[in-house]
This record gives C-alpha cells, structure tokens and sequence, in this order.
C-alpha cells in the first residue's frame, strides 16, 4: 500500500510540495484552510483539523510558516501531536530555533512518534526545477524511510547528524545566501552611483573570479529593478536573518555580516516592500545613499 502523505502547511513552499508529491502519484492529504481550497481539484484530500492529519497519515511533512502557526497546529487542542501514534514519522522542513524544533520533537515523540529535523534550502522555483536540498537529521533509519518522498520536492536528501544538526546547516547556508544577496547589492549600488553601467558591471563580474551564485541570479534583478513576480519574497528570508543572529549570539561568536543583512531586510519591511522579491533589499541599501555635490 502507498504511503499516505499529510502536509501541514500549505502555503507557498508546502503548495509547491504538495504539487510535486501529486505529480508523482502519491496520496497527499492537507488541513482544510482556504489556502488548500485547489488540493481536491488536484488530487488531494483535506481533513478538519492537524490532528486527522496525524491519525490518517504515514508521513506528514511540516512547512509552517510562523512560530505562532507551529503552536497552534502542533500543540493546541486539535494539532498534530494530540492525533499522534506509534507509526508516524514527522519530517519537519521548516526554518525555526532549534529549541522550537525540540518542543515539536518532544511533544511528538512523547505520544510514540518519530519527529525528524529536515529543513529545506531553497525557494519553491528551486524545488520545481530541482535544485533544492533538504538535511535531513535524527533517527537514521527513520531517515531513511523518508527519503523516498523528501526526494521528490529535492534531488539532494543527505543525513547529517542528530536531531538539530538540519536546522545548524541551515542557518549556515542561509547565511551564506542572504549576506551575498547584500554584497551584491552593496557593490551594484557602488558602482551605479559610480557612474557605472549596472549591465556593464554585470558582464564584467560573472566571468571573474569575484562573481557569486547569488550575485549571477539577483545581480540581473537589481540592475533592472525587477522585484516582481518574485523569484522568492523578501518575507521568505526575513525571520531567518533573525534566527541566524540569535543562533550566532547564542554561541557567542561574531556574526557582523549577518547582523547588518538582518537590519536591512528590517528595513525592507518597514519600507513594506516584504512581498518583492528578495534582491529588493538593493532599494534598502540605496535609500541610505547621500547625496553629495
């Protein structure tokens, strides 16, 4: 018998999920909200509330979005860990503390499931075109009962550790993304208001030594001003700015780059700009120019 797929999330990155699982003939199931109105028409099926998720599901994926979400779908009176049993495995994708993550792992566990730490890299175009990855981390055999269906949402499922270790890589790579998404805009602004022409500074890095990813898939964006439609919301990486620096303090290790990436995707929020594609944080950047004679 086919495993049975709950998703718990269904937004932007559980929507593209969900597709892909569908596409592959899986049996997906999601809580009815009206952002899984589509599932049904798609395939899918909706129960009441995160714990019928639970009852009726193998393997139920979360990709929630807000800290609040996590504590109502997963420990309120209806969520996922009241409907829990012995067979279930959670593999949890989404981007939190690593505490939060170990409050869902306890309370899971504590009813006989098994809860993974399985953060997810990358935008939903990265899952669609195949270039996302997810760590997955704690119990290895469990593990490896899920990488079957991980790796149709990501080509790239390694094991990395314990429970934990996921969400450390994540903030990593995160850090890496975002930090180069502001150096690439800190350097175009320089440049155009050098005088410069941003496609001429464009042809000039991609083939040097100084070029990034993220500098060849945002670079483009910022010269041009294309914040829309986003290739990934600015909301998306917002809250892991601030992760990535708690984490960072927790440790007590320097985190200066992170830090000043975290204040200037702040402000893209007060600029309420959040639903612009992430490269938007060049216009934070540039409305902090001076203007000189």
């Amino acid at each position: 018998m086919s495993q049975r797929i709950g998703i718990l999330g269904l937004g932007e990155m559980g929507g593209m999920a969900a597709r892909l699982l569908l596409a592959r003939d899986m049996a997906v199931s999601a809580v009815d909200r009206p952002s899984a109105a589509w599932l049904p028409e798609a395939g899918g099926t909706l129960v009441a509330d995160a714990k019928t998720l639970a009852a009726q599901s193998d393997i139920v994926i979360l990709l929630l979005a807000t800290e609040d979400a996590v504590e109502d779908a997963i420990f309120g009176d209806k969520g996922l860990a009241a409907g829990a049993g012995g067979e279930l495995i959670v593999a949890d994708m989404g981007t939190f503390a690593v505490a939060l993550k170990e409050r869902v792992r306890d309370a899971l566990e504590g009813k006989g499931a098994i809860a993974l730490d399985t953060p997810i890299s990358g935008t939903p175009q990265a899952m669609e075109t195949g270039r996302a990855v997810i760590m997955l981390s704690g119990d290895e055999a469990a593990c490896d009962q899920v990488r079957p269906v991980l790796e149709a949402l990501a080509p790239k499922c390694p094991f990395v550790g314990p429970f934990g270790h996921g969400m450390k890589l994540k903030f990593v790579l995160n850090a890496l993304v975002t930090n180069h998404v502001l150096v690439t805009a800190e350097a175009l602004n320089m440049g155009i208001a050098s005088g410069l022409d941003p496609q001429q500074i464009i042809d000039v890095v991609k083939p040097s030594v100084a070029t990034s990813t993220q500098f060849e898939l945002r670079g483009p964006l910022m010269a041009e001003r294309k914040w829309d439609p986003p290739t990934a919301p600015a909301r998306l990486v917002l809250k892991d700015t601030h992760y990535i620096v708690d984490h960072a303090r927790a440790l007590g290790v320097p985190a200066p780059v992170s830090t000043i990436t975290r204040d200037y995707y702040d402000k893209v929020a007060e600029m309420g700009l959040l639903d612009k594609e992430l490269a938007i944080i060049f216009e934070a950047l540039e409305a902090d120019n001076e203007v000189t004679d």
